[in-house]
């Protein structure tokens, strides 16, 4: 009997170190499953106040930088008919000063 015993022994010390290593493997096979799912980007939960604020200030700079920008425009286009008008006033000035010279002061002198 003992060496049926044995064996019954033996067999069951077997049967559990096969369902041990078994375990093993399919715990290994399990986290190497789980290591290789794919993972998404997440982001954190942002409140609609801050982003309202975050809106308030984007169009806020937007506004100033038109408004810098139209300042702009409107500076080159007074600054474009000021150099027209001084420009006009020389070239006028320049034609009474060379009439004068060739009509009036030849006839002063003789």
């Amino acid at each position: 009997m003992s060496a049926f015993d044995n064996i019954e022994e033996d067999i069951r010390r077997r049967e559990e170190s096969l369902k041990a290593r078994e375990l093993k493997v399919r715990l290994k096979e399990i986290e190497k499953e789980l290591d290789d799912i794919p993972s998404h980007s997440t982001a954190k939960h942002v409140e609609a106040e801050v982003v309202n604020e975050v809106k308030t200030r984007r169009l806020y700079k937007k506004a100033t930088d038109i408004g810098k920008f139209c300042l702009i425009v409107a500076t080159v286009i007074v600054a474009i008919r000021l150099a027209t008008w001084i420009g006009t006033i020389l070239l006028v000035v320049g034609i009474i000063w060379m009439a004068y010279k060739l009509f009036l002061e030849s006839k002063s002198s003789c």
